[in-house]
């Protein structure tokens, strides 16, 4: 696969994922191609080392069950298991329920978004977004893991 290297800036300096945060495990799951290698290339030019990619919900929890991740970018719309439902399957599995999760829409609904609280969503960003908007979110989330959690 074809690195894309975008530069991402804020007040005209490059965003940097914080030290202590680059070895943590992201999994970006979306249908759309062209929207994984984005955020793949945007994480990995922060500074993030970990970063995979799932084109569903389906295969993402098969990859999850095999593969410790701290944080999961996911779209909310996709075939055959949503961001949604995917979310909802972590939450009754207690090896997975801690997993930081983003969740990623073009819905600016508001029932979509009491949907998304109501389930314990806690990070929820519209697309089209702003790369410093991502950013700022992973590593909130990221920070923000149960201390138990460490990546290998």
């Amino acid at each position: 696969m074809q690195q894309i290297t975008l530069p991402t800036y804020k007040n005209n300096v490059k965003m940097q994922a914080p030290t202590q945060l680059r070895n943590k495990r992201i999994l970006i799951v979306d249908d759309a191609a062209s929207i994984r290698m984005l955020i793949q290339a945007l994480l990995l030019d922060a500074g993030y080392k970990k970063v995979n990619q799932a084109e569903d919900g389906k295969y993402a929890l098969q990859y999850l069950k095999k593969c410790h991740t701290d944080l999961i970018i996911c779209d909310w719309n996709m075939p055959g298991m949503s961001g949604l439902e995917l979310f909802n399957q972590m939450g009754k599995d207690p090896e997975l329920h801690n997993t930081g999760f983003i969740m990623l829409t073009s819905s600016a609904g508001g029932e979509k978004v009491k949907e998304a609280i109501n389930c314990g969503i806690t990070s929820y960003i519209l697309k089209p977004f702003k790369s410093d908007v991502l950013l700022q979110n992973v590593a909130k989330c990221l920070a923000e893991i149960p201390n138990g959690r460490q990546s290998l």
